[in-house]
């Protein structure tokens, strides 16, 4: 009775908070600072808002409620003033929508104002989509004498400049469909006391999510109300569901998550659990997030090599820039006519395109062994790609448009339907080491894009279909962009090469869920020389490489002097 007790007041005590709250709550105290509802916050900076004042018109308490909105710490304690009784009990504003402008607001009983440069992100901060302009509507309602807005979106809506200040892009570690490698899923959070929390309840189940992409292992039912950070830097997360559901393979997978999502957050140290009612869930001891937990399901491949490999004069080479060394497997000891390749995350096996770009053989690195025929008949086959499961991806620029294929252990290869990425002129192909995204760089009339798909698996690791292909936000310095070549700079980012000049090239970096913004991770954006070819890992510290005919420039550290590639060298890559 004593534990049921207690889960009901905790019941208790989080609808009381989510009836105050967006998803995301803040924490601490809030400092009141005088400002005009028409001003603007300066990010970051302790903002509490004005509530309603006597006499406002219809479109001032619109006009109030969306500044009120922009509270910092982020917090809908203010907001809720302006709405009605009833709009105050049914309004969840979970989801988020950013604007970059706000027109003149105009009616009474129904107030409307145009919103231009919108951004959605679902309740776990995900992006999920852009819109140029959306006129939004507000039903009004007359309550003891003062208008109350009584219709209105579930969302938190404010300034892209706000949320860029007060949001915070990290991600959430999920697994994939079979439980082998972890999937991070790129989500904002708000910064400061409430970030932790914000973490933890993105990792619980999620109705809405695609579990044949990636999943959580918390048990559907489990809550979290909030993460404690104490001052030796251990941060207390105590699940509140059924004890009985989490079997101790199953608490390891959930600490697993733990780690690697809030070692995000810099003033964490360690992660301690418990599971169960808060007052009798057992313990576990505190993980320090430096550990090696959950090394074994490093997204970027657990036995992953960090070694370059090549093509000189048509044999494989591998090891660092400037020494790389020859191999002693069938592609390293012979010419067997390959243009390009693809080598397996273990560094072992490499795929190699045949000259005419027709077919695809497979050898192993180093070991004696045939090269074996995997792939026949192709047009113009693209260099591989290989995911953790050992799967090889292929795109063959065919007559009426790309083909994209799976070749999975010594199957035939089986095309795998990639909206916006099939049918269409594909110029590079890129999967994740976790293998729950393809990207891919198309050629338009209007230039060159970049584009990404998720891969639906189920439990055994059968790869079921892929979505339709997102558009990743991309600005390229040219009007009509030429994108000469792409590669993965973190599990979660792509680099970009492009020209801008016959002289000059940009890289940019860019997230790989489509949602805007550059991402500043490397140590040059712009090159001299014609740059033609980038090499990049997602490995964190991993060395970045932008290659010309007669030149190499390290771009994690522009000042280092590089020599001359190798002659006859071609097809320089990481493995993946």
């Amino acid at each position: 009775m004593r534990g049921l007790a207690t889960r009901v007041v905790l019941l208790l005590c989080a609808l009381l908070v989510m009836s105050a709250c967006v998803r995301m709550p803040s924490e601490g105290p809030v400092t009141e600072v005088r400002t005009d509802a028409t001003d603007t916050t300066t990010s970051g900076i302790a903002y509490d808002p004005k509530p309603p004042q006597r006499g406002e018109s219809a479109t001032e308490i619109v006009l109030h409620f969306l500044e009120a909105m922009k509270a910092t710490p982020s917090t809908t304690n203010v907001a809720r003033q302006f709405l009605s009784e009833d709009a105050q009990l049914s309004w969840k504003p979970e989801a988020i929508v950013t604007y970059g402008e706000l027109g003149d607001p105009a009616g009474e009983l129904e107030v409307s104002l145009t919103m231009s440069n919108l951004e959605m992100y679902d309740a776990r901060g995900a992006w999920q989509r852009s819109r140029d302009e959306k006129t939004q509507a507000f039903g009004l309602t007359v309550e003891n004498g003062e208008w109350r807005i009584n219709a209105l979106p579930d969302a938190l809506i404010v300034p892209e400049t706000w949320f860029e200040g007060v949001y915070r892009r990290v991600s959430l570690y999920l697994f994939d469909p079979t439980t082998q490698i972890l999937v991070p899923e790129p989500v904002f959070v708000p910064e400061g006391d409430q970030l932790p929390s914000s973490l933890v309840r993105g990792l619980l189940d999620d109705p809405t999510a695609d579990p044949r992409v990636s999943r959580t292992v918390v048990p559907p039912g489990f809550e979290s109300f909030s993460v404690p950070v104490e001052a030796d830097g251990v941060a207390k997360v105590s699940l509140v569901g059924e004890p009985s559901a989490v079997d101790d393979e199953r608490r390891n997978l959930i600490m697993t998550q733990l780690v690697w999502t809030l070692r995000q957050e810099q003033r964490i140290e360690a992660v301690q659990l418990a599971i169960g009612e808060e007052e009798q869930g057992e313990s576990d001891v505190a993980i320090p997030v430096a550990s090696e937990l959950g090394s074994v399901y490093d997204p970027t491949g657990a036995q992953a090599s960090g070694d370059l490999f090549g093509l000189v004069d048509g044999r494989v080479v591998r090891g660092p820039i400037g020494s790389l060394g020859e191999t002693s497997g069938a592609m390293g000891s012979q010419r067997l006519g390959v243009r390009s390749i693809g080598v397996n995350l273990a560094g072992d096996r490499v795929a190699g395109v045949t000259t005419d770009g027709q077919d695809v053989l497979v050898a192993p690195v180093e070991e004696a062994g045939r090269a074996e025929l995997v792939a026949s008949g192709g047009r113009n086959l693209l260099p591989p790609a290989w995911d953790f499961a050992d799967r090889i991806w292929l795109a063959d620029r065919a007559r009426g448009g790309a083909v994209i294929s799976v070749v999975i252990g010594d199957q035939s290869p089986r095309a795998v339907n990639v909206p916006g990425m099939s049918g269409r002129d594909v110029r590079r192909l890129l999967v994740s080491r976790d293998g729950t995204r393809l990207v891919a760089v198309v050629r338009t009339p209007k230039g060159d894009r970049v584009v990404a798909s998720r891969i639906l698996h189920n439990e055994s690791g059968n790869v079921l279909r892929a979505a339709r292909a997102v558009v990743l936000d991309f600005e390229p310095a040219a009007a009509t962009p030429v994108i000469r070549d792409i590669g993965w700079r973190s599990p979660t980012s792509i680099s970009v090469l492009t020209d801008i000049t016959d002289d000059l090239s940009q890289v940019a970096t860019i997230s790989v869920d489509g949602s805007p913004g550059e991402l500043f991770l490397l140590g040059a954006s712009r090159l001299r020389g014609g740059k033609r070819e980038l090499v990049s890992s997602p490995v964190e510290g991993a060395e970045v490489f932008a290659v010309a005919r007669d030149a190499v420039s390290d771009l994690t550290a522009p000042e280092r002097p590089l020599q001359a590639p190798e002659e006859g060298l071609s097809s320089l890559t990481y493995v993946g």
